[in-house]
């Protein structure tokens, strides 16, 4: 019991303390005389609204940033055409004598005409005077086939051939690479009957008939030579 009422006197004490501070906080106020400044509330939020108005419109109504625009480079201007020299034509100077060898068309005759010369001076050749019989002349021979041992053996079986000897034969072309109307004219050792025995084979022989102008010379004489070696 006395601690409850020692509580509630407490209680009660404190309840006077506040109350006898309410009632000096209004006494002082009605101290004041009239036209004295006295305590105003003021609102904390305009300075914080103006604040987010502002940032509002510079985030409705953003600064656009101009773009500086690159320098501009200067275009050369083209350079000016320099005079050339025009090349000299190109052409031949031919004199006359030159132009007039040039004509194609009198290829043909002047080639005909060549040929034609050359075969006269062929023919002059072959009539004489050469060495061959009546003064004809004597064309080397080539042989076409080239006899061999045993087609010559029989027809020199007499003759002496020692070592170095020679002999050579005349004989005309026919066809098909023969030749005919062969006649001796020289031999070494004299008299040893190696232009007689060549002779006689002659008929074996196949050489070529001389060629002009491309052309074989079938007719013209041929002389044959033969060197005889120790075998």
């Amino acid at each position: 019991m006395r601690s409850r009422a020692t509580a509630i006197g407490l209680s009660l004490a404190i309840m006077a303390l506040f109350i006898a501070a309410l009632l000096s906080l209004g006494l002082a106020g009605a101290n004041k005389q009239p036209g004295e400044p006295r305590l105003v509330s003021i609102q904390m939020d305009d300075g914080k609204q103006q604040a987010q108005g502002k940032a509002q419109q510079q985030v409705s109504s953003p600064k656009v940033a101009k773009l500086a625009e690159p320098p501009k480079t200067p275009v050369p201007s083209p350079p000016e055409p320099v005079p050339t020299t025009p090349p000299p034509p190109n052409y031949i100077k031919l004199s006359h004598d030159d132009f007039a060898a040039s004509d194609i068309g009198a290829i043909g005759r002047r080639s005909e005409a060549v040929a034609a010369a050359n075969a006269a001076a062929a023919r002059a050749a072959a009539t004489g005077p050469g060495e061959g019989p009546k003064g004809v002349h004597l064309y080397a021979a080539q042989w076409y086939r080239e006899p061999n041992d045993a087609e010559l053996r029989p027809f020199l079986a007499g003759a002496n051939a020692p070592p170095g000897s020679w002999a050579t034969i005349a004989c005309q072309t026919i066809d098909h690479f023969h030749v005919e109307n062969c006649q001796e004219l020289d031999e070494y050792p004299l008299g040893s009957g190696l232009a007689r025995g060549l002779r006689r084979a002659s008929w074996q022989f196949l050489v070529w008939p001389p060629r002009i102008d491309g052309k074989p010379q079938v007719g013209t004489w041929v002389r044959i030579r033969f060197d005889f070696t120790k075998g």
